[in-house]
């Protein structure tokens, strides 16, 4: 493997915390293939049996799941550097459930799965850091799960913003006529944040436009500000504005 293909593995989130030279070492002697995928064409079938990951290097993919009557539900969309159904590779049953598409040319590296846990049977970092994305992953179709009981996406957003601020406990300093400014902080696009409201990308920016346009946040790059709470409450209830 080149230099500078080990260089973009390394931000991978399955490689990123092993050092970069004990990386090299590991990853030119690894088994692997290459492979190009044209814009449109597909990359992973819903059904097929998931032997290798597959480590996007380049360009966007996206993932939708069909029924038995041809209805597609995009689920998630993929941009370099990431490492595709990392649990379903580890599962009883790696049966994949979506199908994987080339939004763009896509460049794509596979590792055998045996190759996957030799390396991290070799390397205690990398066997965190798939245990960790595996984990990540769960909670992302978790908290998914948990947006899809509100009817709105405007309410799904009121509710992943409250429920960010708490965790996150994030104060800014205070606005001009505020007293307290609440900060969340999008991570890691707001690509991802639109595939956990299970909406497309310009959908959660038109929903985004209109609450800055009626005052209740603020976005400066990706964190949003929280400038109306108790509206932000209200919204989540499912209320356009707050009980007095």
């Amino acid at each position: 493997m080149e230099t500078r293909d080990i260089a973009l593995l390394a931000t991978c989130s399955i490689f990123s915390r092993t050092e970069l030279g004990r990386l090299a070492d590991l990853l030119r002697t690894a088994r692997w293939q290459e492979h190009s995928f044209p814009r449109g064409s597909l990359i992973l079938m819903q059904g097929c049996i998931y032997t290798n990951l597959y480590i996007l290097a380049a360009g966007t993919a996206f993932a939708e799941m069909s029924d038995d009557e041809g209805k597609t539900l995009r689920v998630e969309s993929f941009s370099p550097v990431e490492a595709l159904a990392t649990a379903i590779l580890f599962s009883d049953r790696p049966m994949l459930p979506v199908s994987v598409g080339a939004q763009t040319d896509c460049r794509i590296f596979a590792f055998p799965k045996k190759e996957i846990i030799r390396l991290a049977m070799t390397e205690a970092s990398m066997m965190e850091a798939l245990l960790a994305d595996a984990g990540n992953r769960l909670a992302f179709l978790t908290e998914r799960l948990r947006l899809s009981r509100f009817a709105s996406l405007r309410q799904r957003i009121a509710h992943w913003l409250l429920r960010t601020l708490s965790e996150q406990r994030s104060l800014s300093p205070a606005a001009e006529g505020q007293t307290l400014q609440h900060a969340v902080r999008v991570v890691p696009s707001y690509e991802k944040l639109a595939d956990l409201m299970g909406v497309a990308r310009p959908s959660l920016s038109r929903e985004l436009a209109r609450m800055r346009a009626e005052g209740i946040l603020a976005t400066r790059g990706r964190t949003i500000v929280i400038l109306n709470l108790e509206q932000l409450r209200a919204l989540r209830r499912g209320e356009e504005k707050p009980s007095d």
